[in-house]
């Protein structure tokens, strides 16, 4: 579960634009510590996020925000600098790999200045999303899109129907099968290993396996043919 923090944010038409974002990844809670912005002016930017601003949690500090929560992730375009611990970081992709299935809040600073020190020490990763070094400083809607995005992509891969057992034994089948019947040397084993490699780690789903498998049944049913 996905808990986005904003504190002190700035600018109505960014908390409307990630009140939004909110509902496109399907983010179950938005707390709002002590907002600079009129929040009545944001919902004007939220479209269909509206039901965000109406529920989010306003809260004095950012202490109140993160309880609760297993894990917490700040984030900051500026990281990694040499002897710095503290702005030792993770990509967006790693911190969804690593804490994709925990109750997350993704904490992002103030359109001016970001985080505080103090604050990013309040939290357990600090997360950068790499830039160009002559402009790495993003949009805060922006970045919480990106983040909210990492996240979502795990979670939707997950949910998408895996390929069956049954698939990749037809597959394999099939795909030595043809082989046997074109190869000409044992020089010629790298082409089965490799197309074989290919297509299981490529195939995403159930639906293409079984495409694949109605290719590679009609090739060897060809192949056959054309023998006799």
């Amino acid at each position: 579960m996905i808990r986005v923090v904003l504190v002190e944010p700035e600018g109505e038409y960014n908390v409307g634009f990630i009140a939004r974002l909110c509902r496109n990844f399907d983010v179950k809670e938005l707390y709002i510590v002590r907002p600079k912005c009129d929040l009545e002016q944001a919902k004007n930017f939220s479209a269909k996020g509206l039901e965000y601003l109406s529920k989010a949690k306003i809260v004095n500090n950012l202490n109140e925000a993160l309880q609760g929560v297993d894990v917490s992730l700040s984030t900051s375009s500026i990281a990694d600098s040499q002897g710095d611990m503290l702005r030792k970081s993770v990509t967006p992709e790693e911190a969804a790999k690593a804490f994709g299935d925990r109750h997350v809040a993704l904490v992002f600073g103030r359109e001016s200045v970001g985080l505080t020190r103090e604050e990013i020490e309040m939290t357990d990763f600090l997360v950068h999303i790499p830039a160009t070094p002559d402009y790495p400083v993003l949009n805060l809607s922006h970045a919480v899109g990106i983040l909210l995005y990492e996240f979502w992509k795990l979670r939707r891969k997950e949910t998408r129907p895996k390929v069956s057992q049954d698939s990749v034994m037809l597959i394999e089948k099939y795909v030595r099968t043809v082989y046997e019947h074109v190869k000409r040397s044992e020089g010629d084993l790298d082409m089965y290993v490799a197309l074989r490699r290919v297509l299981l780690r490529g195939i995403q789903d159930e639906e293409e396996a079984r495409a694949v498998i109605r290719f590679l049944r009609k090739t060897y049913m060809r192949l056959i043919h054309e023998e006799e």
